[in-house]
């Protein structure tokens, strides 16, 4: 986690920290803290070569994300649910209840674990991946505006040690034999959830399938249109589309903001560039002299041939 993301490894390790100094564990504590610097390592020295130091790339990464500090995104998290990959801006109406009753039963059964646990005297067993989710989901329920879910899933993957042992403790007596309620129960339970995540997944592929089809035949218009590689775009999902186009993206404001009109417009005087912007749309004013041609439903501006 440190390789990639060497904040997030970070509150997912504090309790860890914390637990091997309380019990001043040595060989833990090492071997935490040279996890994380081995890890962190190439972040930590790219930010010195790349950002203008740690201060500087830190400020940066909080500046994307649109300012990291105290944001309630716990509703994001809710309508990311419904099988949004990205949720920014995080608008529109909440999934339908069913799609999201787990994310309340989570807390419920991760609570239960902890109770049988310390009735069982092993709480360390329990109390350590609990607090371990809580630091990873902290950040993304209550530092950040906007939502996605992979945001929160090494927060479920360590809750699911604790929610299976609860799950376990329902269906099974002390003796070790089957309460064949409950066992029904539970069964049923995890039935349904697989079958509202089957439908959110079916939706979402067929939601990603649909809009690849969209910019795969943008793509095609777009090398009609002349605008082939190496070319530009800019504007609404210059990303994806240019992906498909085999163009590059450009972003004058923004959290993708990459370049300026200024770069924009020489590249321009030597390549191929388009700004997309949803039909009937606004263009920034370096783009609204271009020709205008309707794609499906975008406008596409398009620079004159250099």
């Amino acid at each position: 986690m440190a390789w990639m993301r060497p904040t997030d490894a970070v509150y997912v390790a504090a309790p860890l920290l914390v637990l091997a100094l309380i019990r001043r564990h040595g060989r833990l504590l090492l071997a935490l803290t040279a996890g994380l610097a081995a890890g962190a390592v190439d972040w930590v020295i790219e930010a010195y070569t790349d950002h203008g130091g740690l201060g500087q790339r830190l400020a940066e990464a909080s500046r994307i994300q649109g300012g990291l500090g105290w944001q309630i995104a716990v509703d994001d998290q809710l309508r990311s649910l419904g099988g949004r990959a990205l949720c920014r801006p995080c608008t529109g109406s909440m999934p339908h209840p069913l799609v999201t009753a787990w994310w309340f039963v989570l807390p419920v059964l991760a609570g239960l674990a902890l109770v049988v646990a310390f009735r069982a005297r092993r709480p360390s067993r329990t109390v350590v991946p609990l607090a371990c989710a809580t630091t990873a989901a902290l950040p993304y329920l209550f530092m950040i505006g906007y939502a996605a879910p992979r945001f929160l899933q090494p927060a479920y993957a360590l809750l699911a040690i604790p929610v299976a042992d609860a799950l376990w403790h329902l269906v099974r007596t002390p003796r070790g034999t089957w309460r064949p309620v409950a066992a029904a129960l539970v069964a049923l339970g995890l039935a349904g959830h697989l079958a509202v995540q089957l439908a959110v997944l079916q939706g979402a592929v067929a939601r990603n399938t649909e809009s690849r089809r969209d910019w795969d035949r943008t793509a095609g218009a777009l090398h009609r249109l002349g605008v082939r590689p190496p070319c530009l775009l800019t504007g609404h999902e210059a990303i994806p589309i240019g992906y498909y186009t085999g163009c590059s993206s450009g972003a004058t404001s923004g959290h993708n903001e990459n370049t300026t009109v200024a770069d924009v417009l020489r590249t321009a005087d030597r390549l191929p560039v388009a700004h997309i912007s949803p039909a009937g749309g606004t263009a920034p004013r370096y783009a609204r002299t271009w020709p205008v041609h309707r794609i499906s439903d975008l406008d596409v501006r398009v620079a004159p041939a250099p």
